[in-house]
């Protein structure tokens, strides 16, 4: 869960690209970037780790492909709010003073409050970092993180340095582009103190289109191959995002190489889909801000026994998200507080309940909709 937090919030900064329009190879510089700081936002974001249709995804390659994200089975589901503000440089923030954290001519802080169903229990986060980065018309490069305890935001909880820098991307990024870096990850807090050297290996080797729930979108796929080594040996991640047009990851896969076969341990496999909505500029990160309120047909249907329940409300509102069988017994109540406005994905899990037909309600401000869903045990 910490690493799939960690790369959700990499990019929490961003205004993304919203448009579903025909597949066209794209390059990246560093004005497509420029458009992602200052804001707030709604989060969404959902894990699989259906591995059986995560393969398919890792094996596609090359130009104008198609990878379609619409068949996973998710089984970790996720909201969240947050605001971003960044600086020109470290000054005035934790990090001043620090001589690795003074080189970044970009420097962003992130509030974030995240809920999330893991195994059927609620969890949430909040959290506050610093993210460091070194931003021109060649590079950006991560110089380090800080994470800050969220009841007193001027203690360091976490601190991690890349030292000197992990390069993100090699501007300009198109088709068949490829970079390096080697670089020392520092990572200390109260519980451990740690140093461990990555070299990292990034291709684009693919572009064309990714199928979500919320339609197909452009996309560069950017593929990542980490390498840790610990001195007797060398652990191997390959980590697979597809981002669109700002650079933003809309998708992201990421699997262990067996150090043996050389090919990838599939228990290990996982993929995220990510949206974004900016309340602020009307924008969101995969499509336009919905202008009605939508309680999509859930996914899977028929399910056994869980399945998402996705919604999206035009604005800020009161919402219930409620489920009742065909007696008219409510047998669940999955959304009971105020949401902001975007799209919203909700997990229920119908394992107490008997094959039959279900009717999904949302209420939000004024508006009703409902929805059956079919569950076959």
């Amino acid at each position: 869960m910490i690493s799939f937090i960690r790369t959700s919030v990499l990019f929490l900064v961003a205004t993304l690209m919203s448009a579903n329009i025909a597949s066209a190879q794209f390059t990246l510089t560093n004005t497509s970037l420029e458009g992602f700081f200052n804001t707030d936002f709604s989060y969404s974001s959902a894990l699989s780790y259906d591995v059986e249709n995560i393969l398919p995804l890792l094996n596609t390659k090359g130009a104008d492909q198609t990878w379609d994200f619409t068949g996973l089975d998710f089984d970790f589901t996720m909201t969240g709010t947050g605001s971003v503000q960044s600086f020109p440089s470290a000054a005035g923030t934790p990090g001043q003073g620090d001589d690795h954290y003074e080189m970044a001519n970009q420097v962003m802080r992130t509030v974030l409050t995240i809920r999330g169903f893991l195994g059927g229990e609620e969890v949430e986060v909040d959290l506050i970092q610093y993210e460091y980065t070194k931003f021109n018309e060649e590079e950006f490069t991560m110089l380090g993180t800080l994470v800050m305890d969220y009841e007193e935001p001027d203690e360091v909880e976490m601190l991690i340095r890349s030292i000197p820098g992990e390069l993100y991307y090699a501007f300009p990024v198109t088709y068949q582009s490829s970079w390096s870096s080697e670089f020392e990850e520092q990572v200390l807090s109260d519980f451990f103190d740690e140093s461990l050297d990555y070299i990292v290996d990034v291709e684009v080797d693919g572009w064309g289109e990714i199928v979500t729930p919320e339609g197909r979108f452009e996309v560069l796929r950017v593929s990542r191959l980490r390498k840790l080594d610990f001195g007797f040996f060398i652990s191997e991640t390959l980590e697979v995002d597809f981002v669109n047009r700002l650079g933003i990851p809309i998708a992201s896969l990421m699997v262990e190489i067996d150090m043996e076969t050389g090919e990838y341990d599939l228990e290990t496999a996982e993929a995220s889909l990510n949206v974004f909505t900016l309340p602020t500029s009307g924008e969101r990160g995969i499509a336009d801000l919905p202008n009605q309120v939508t309680l999509h047909q859930n996914y899977p249907n028929p399910f056994n026994p869980s399945t998402q329940i996705s919604y999206e409300i035009p604005e800020a509102s009161h919402v219930r998200l409620e489920v009742f069988d065909m007696s008219g017994r409510r047998v669940a109540v999955l959304v009971d507080e105020g949401r902001p406005a975007g799209g919203h994905i909700v997990h229920f899990d119908a394992d107490g309940l008997s094959s039959g037909v279900y009717v999904s309600r949302l209420q939000a401000g004024s508006h009703t909709v409902t929805r059956r869903m079919t569950l076959v045990k």
